[in-house]
């Protein structure tokens, strides 16, 4: 009789996929006055272009507020077009309303 021998060589890989935790890290804030957009101002070209914002908002004192997406050796401006931010952001503004980091502090002059 012939032997039959059977060989089984089954390898089972299990991998789990954890979720990546990510982390926001607010890096400032800008106002914008109505009207206004925000540009994407590349540091070393000078190039203008309208900055993208992420679908995901966020909650903060009640307001809903947009999340742009931030690149490296960019600045984002706010302003009326591409001339305008081009010229705040030689002059070294963000163009966006003056924000008071204390708001319930009384100011007495």
């Amino acid at each position: 009789m012939k032997e039959l021998e059977l060989k089984r060589e089954t390898k089972i890989e299990v991998s789990v996929n954890k979720k990546k935790q990510v982390e926001h890290e607010l890096i400032g804030e800008i106002e914008m006055y109505d009207g206004h957009t925000i540009w994407q101002i590349n540091n070393e070209t000078l190039e203008v272009e309208k900055a993208k914002f992420s679908n995901a908002t966020y909650h903060f004192a009640g307001d809903n507020r947009k999340e742009i997406i931030v690149k490296q050796g960019h600045t984002y401006v706010s302003a009326l077009n591409k001339k305008n931010a081009l010229r705040k952001f030689k002059q070294g503004r963000n163009g966006g309303k003056p924000i008071d980091k204390e708001p319930l502090k009384l100011h007495i002059y």
